[in-house]
């Protein structure tokens, strides 16, 4: 009589994390199929990235001059990045709560797999899109006068990428705390402009009035901008070192998750 192999815990949990990795695979996919369908979108973005290089890397090279060493061009590159990155990831929530509003979330909801798949989903394909966009710009560095080796190309690209997950997450945690579809809109809006104005992205955060000065350093922004600036330039552009700006974004994101999978549930 041959004995009955039981189930293991690890094999349960292995079980269980296959599952999860599945289900959100599945809801990014979704998304993504649902942008590729949308080529008007696409294509505006382009537009947008196009028109960010031509404006700043011909007009205002030509007018500002030099910061330091580089080009202003290449000053306000990694800001520029960073500023795609945020704007894409913060609209994140805004998909999330028209999937809500049109009672998509419900359907989703029904599935037997962790509620927290569905936001997670949405980061990795906001991920997708993010690091496309990123890779691009980053490509175009040289237009910039900034030549980047392979190490640091693939940095930054990392970079981006997680920076796009907190904003993601970021804009997630507006759209399970606000449940009105207009007054989300509001929030991201009022939420989005400070940060992209107030990051140093385009202009030198340092020499700022003292009362500016503490405005850029509570804004999550900052440490992005300032992060991915330090890798593409040097640590003497920096504001904080390093190791502070991937403490905060790190920090920042584990809150904004352990928010959302409180008002999501299991």
């Amino acid at each position: 009589m041959t004995a009955v192999p039981i189930p293991t815990v690890a094999a349960g949990q292995e079980r269980a994390v296959i599952s999860f990795s599945r289900a959100v695979g599945v809801i990014a996919a979704r998304d993504l199929r649902r942008q590729i369908r949308r080529p008007g979108l696409l294509i505006s973005n382009v537009a947008q990235l196009l028109f960010f290089i031509v404006i700043y890397a011909v007009g205002f090279d030509a007018m500002v001059g030099n910061v330091g060493s580089v080009s202003f061009s290449a000053f306000i590159l990694p800001g520029i990045i960073a500023i795609q990155a945020a704007t894409v990831g913060i609209s994140t929530g805004l998909s999330y709560a028209w999937d809500r509003e049109f009672g998509v979330l419900r359907e989703m909801t029904v599935a037997p797999v962790p509620r927290m798949c569905l936001p997670l989903g949405k980061v990795v394909s906001t991920g997708v899109v993010v690091g496309a966009q990123s890779l691009l710009l980053l490509l175009c560095a040289p237009v910039f006068g900034l030549s980047l080796s392979a190490a640091q190309l693939a940095v930054a690209e990392l970079i981006y990428l997680g920076g796009s997950a907190v904003f993601s997450l970021l804009g997630l945690f507006l759209a399970t705390t606000v449940r009105q579809m207009q007054t989300l809109q509001a929030c991201v809006q009022m939420t989005m402009l400070p940060m992209l104005f107030l990051s140093g992205a385009v202009f030198q955060p340092t020499g700022v009035p003292a009362w500016l000065a503490m405005f850029i350093l509570v804004n999550p922004m900052t440490y992005l901008v300032d992060l991915g600036r330090q890798v593409m330039l040097g640590t003497e552009f920096g504001l904080v070192s390093i190791g502070v700006d991937v403490l905060v974004l790190a920090g920042l994101a584990l809150g904004f998750a352990a928010s959302i999978r409180i008002r999501v549930g299991r």
